[in-house]
């Protein structure tokens, strides 16, 4: 356990690093069976896509595939309705067999709320569907991996946007990357996911995959978490979505550790075009 302790990310966080430093100790204790409670934003608002539209977001169920026991994947779809003459939120919720509880939730509502035509509402549906038997294999040899020691690794960008705030040793934990809201946020390996939760003050949401028993990754500031603890992910799998940080700039905070200490990004970011 001794090798998976955070360092002190920051003089002037101690409380936060404390937090983050707990949840690693307990990602690198395979021992340990309990797991930092999840508590991933199911909606969030703010959207941009066009109304009629639809959009899905799609993971592995809950990991089990890494045993061979789970050939199905969840997916989440989201839709916009237009709303009409007529129209209220237990009618529309009743039309599009939900609960006016969560249409209200998905659209920062009260359920009492009155809506008013042309205002556009999100409708979202979770199903689950089959997978091919492969992707347990796949599974399995990401979780292979990530029980052994690696001396390096390749990683892909989180995000696709500039480097807004550079890896600064002593002074910050990695790099920030600069986008819009919403963006997508992605695995920079495959690996599986240690932490995703909320909670941890300046960190807001914070995801932390680990890719081998030598590195792990970390990425905060995020509005929508997408993952949850003990899935496993892919290289280039959406695993939630871009926010803002402590400048109400929107971007990610992405961090490289290797056993346990900050490292530069950039040194194992390959070319954005490659």
């Amino acid at each position: 356990m001794a090798r998976s302790r955070f360092t002190s990310f920051h003089r002037s966080r101690a409380g936060v690093a404390g937090a983050l430093c707990l949840a690693v100790v307990l990602a690198g204790c395979a021992a340990n069976p309990e797991q930092p409670s999840v508590v991933p934003d199911p909606v969030a608002s703010g959207t941009n896509a066009t109304p009629g539209a639809t959009t899905s977001d799609a993971g592995p169920d809950g990991g089990r595939g890494a045993a061979g026991a789970s050939t199905t994947m969840v997916v989440t779809k989201t839709a916009f309705y237009r709303v009409r003459r007529g129209d209220t939120l237990p009618r529309v919720a009743q039309s599009h067999g939900c609960s006016v509880k969560d249409l209200a939730a998905w659209n920062r509502l009260k359920p009492s709320s009155r809506i008013k035509p042309g205002q556009t509402l999100r409708i979202v549906s979770r199903q689950t569907v089959p997978v091919q038997a492969s992707g347990g294999a796949d599974a399995r040899g990401v979780a292979s991996a990530v029980s052994r020691h690696a001396f390096a690794v390749s990683l892909a960008w989180p995000a696709q946007g500039q480097v807004v705030e550079p890896f600064q040793p002593g002074e910050n934990r990695g790099i920030e990357i600069g986008g819009k809201e919403g963006d997508p946020v992605r695995a920079a390996a495959d690996g599986k996911v240690m932490f995703a939760g909320t909670g941890l003050n300046e960190y807001g949401s914070l995801i932390i995959v680990q890719h081998n028993k030598d590195f792990l990754t970390a990425y905060s500031h995020s509005r929508r978490l997408l993952v949850k603890t003990g899935d496993i992910v892919r290289q280039g799998q959406q695993i939630a979505e871009m926010g803002a940080d402590n400048r109400a700039r929107a971007a990610v905070l992405f961090e490289v550790r290797r056993d346990g200490k900050p490292v530069d990004p950039m040194a194992y970011l390959r070319s954005q075009n490659g």
